[in-house]
Parts: C-alpha cells; structure tokens; sequence
C-alpha cells in the first residue's frame, strides 16, 4: 500500500497512476492499494508513521480516506469497496 497525499487542487487519477507504475516499476513494486490522506503522520524526525495504517490495513469499512485497488482487468486504480475486499479475502480475487 502507498499512503500519499495530493497536492492543493490535484486530483487522483487511477489510469494514470497505473500507467505510470506499470511503466517505472516492476510489478512487485507497484502499490496495490492507494491510500489517499489529507495529512500525513509523521514522527519529530520527519519519517511516516505507519503503525496505524498497518492496523487498518485495506478494509474499506474501516477507514474512512478514499482508497483505491490496482484492477488489472481496468488497468487503473478503482475505488476500493465492501465487494473487493470480501473477494480479496475468500480468495477469488487474486492479488
């Protein structure tokens, strides 16, 4: 998962990114889960926190931030939703 937050004014665009990870990074490397925060955490020395994030992990019924799975069939980043996480997890939706 990558946690990002947008710059004033942008917003997030799922084709693009998409695009641009199967582009630059090999495929282990890309996200597979975006994670869109207004603010994100940091400690006194400048680095993420990510303790909380682990914790909540990708359900979409607990966090409340937009988030968005890597849809190999749409070849974009989708809004993530209940649908997604529940075939995630019985396994018919292989990641």
């Amino acid at each position: 998962m990558a946690a990002v937050r947008l710059k004033p004014g942008e917003s997030f665009d799922g084709e693009s990114l998409y695009a641009f990870t199967r582009d630059k990074l090999p495929i282990y490397a890309a996200p597979r889960f975006v994670r869109i925060q207004n603010v994100l955490e940091i400690t006194g020395t400048f680095k993420q926190c990510k303790g909380n994030l682990v914790k909540e992990g990708f359900d979409p019924n607990i966090i409340t931030d937009p988030l968005f799975f890597r849809d190999e069939k749409k070849k974009s980043y989708v809004p993530m939703n209940p649908n997604i996480y529940a075939n995630i997890l019985d396994g018919s939706l292989n990641l």
